[in-house]
């Protein structure tokens, strides 16, 4: 008679993945995490997700729902259902097709802002390109500069960043004040 054992890890696995059904179902991977809450997702292809996705360096939690930073692992894991991930789409230069940004809710990675905000813009070839946007929660300007609208990012404080595109990435332009004295000392 032949015997198996299932390691510690597996048998826990095998645990988190039965319903109170009795029906067993695979956890989400990573990838079906970051995209749970994903706006506008049908405009994201299982493709261009799976090249997003790789530009992270997550691994799921042990409860399957989390991810957590494998560079931070001190840091909290980011809950899918409170909102620590965001994932919406924006056609930032009108080629009818959507660039995509990733905002990740964490003060231990991203400080007082809470938020840190990548942008993936496909390039020529097809290959999504990551460009860091900045800590803060991002804002979609009507202004437009070499064909890309412009981006402000909001964070604590009255003096937040305006982001340009510059023929190859968004860099700072300049600081746009919320209110009158805002910006002043900066």
């Amino acid at each position: 008679m032949h015997e198996q054992t299932l390691q510690p890890s597996t048998a826990f696995a095998l645990i988190l993945m039965l319903l109170p059904s009795g029906v067993a179902v695979a956890a989400p991977a990573g990838l079906e995490l970051l995209f749970m809450n994903a706006q506008n997702a049908a405009e994201i292809t299982a493709e261009d997700r799976q090249a997003i996705y790789a530009q992270y360096n997550f691994k799921v939690g042990v409860d399957g729902k989390t991810l957590i930073f494998t560079d931070a692992e001190q840091c909290p894991p980011l809950l899918v259902d409170s909102g620590d991930i965001q994932v919406t789409t924006e056609d930032l230069n009108g080629d009818q097709r959507p660039e995509v940004f990733v905002s990740l809710g964490s003060s231990c990675m991203f400080g007082g802002a809470e938020t840190g905000v990548s942008l993936f813009i496909k390039d020529g070839a097809g290959h999504w390109e990551s460009h860091n946007i900045g800590a803060g929660i991002y804002s979609v300007e009507k202004t437009r500069h070499q064909g890309y609208a412009d981006v402000m990012i909001g964070g604590p404080g009255f003096c937040h960043p305006l982001m340009r595109w510059d023929g190859s990435t968004y860099v700072f332009d300049h600081k746009v004040a919320e209110q009158p004295g805002g910006c002043d000392g900066q």
